[in-house]
């Protein structure tokens, strides 16, 4: 942003700017991410013919399945992705659970009729 631009230019210019910075920021580090993906499947896939690792190579490393949270608006959608996925855990854990203890009550109820 110029001089002339932030003195004289409309004040909502400013947050214009700098959103259109998150964003160039937020692009610029998927790219990061992307090349590093490349790169780090191209070592991976060098990896067993090493011969510094001996008779047995160790295991890949996991890559990340995202890239870093660069902005707080990311930290807030990754966090909200993380909750979400922990809620639906628990959802799952809750109904695997509620169902084992609905047939023990139907397998035991079964033995006390007869």
């Amino acid at each position: 942003m110029s001089y002339d631009e932030y003195w004289r230019m409309d004040c909502e210019l400013v947050r214009a700017y700098r959103k259109a910075y998150e964003y160039k920021q937020e692009y610029d580090n998927s790219q990061l991410w992307l090349q590093g993906l490349y790169i780090y499947r191209a070592i991976e896939a060098q990896r067993p013919g090493w011969v510094f690792y001996g008779k047995k190579s160790p295991k890949p490393e996991k890559y990340m399945d995202k890239p870093l949270a660069v902005t707080k608006a990311m930290q807030e959608k990754y966090a909200h992705e993380e909750t979400m996925k922990m809620a639906e855990q628990f959802r799952q854990a809750f109904r695997s659970r509620n169902n084992k203890f609905k047939e023990q009550a139907t397998e035991g109820g079964e033995d006390t009729d007869g």
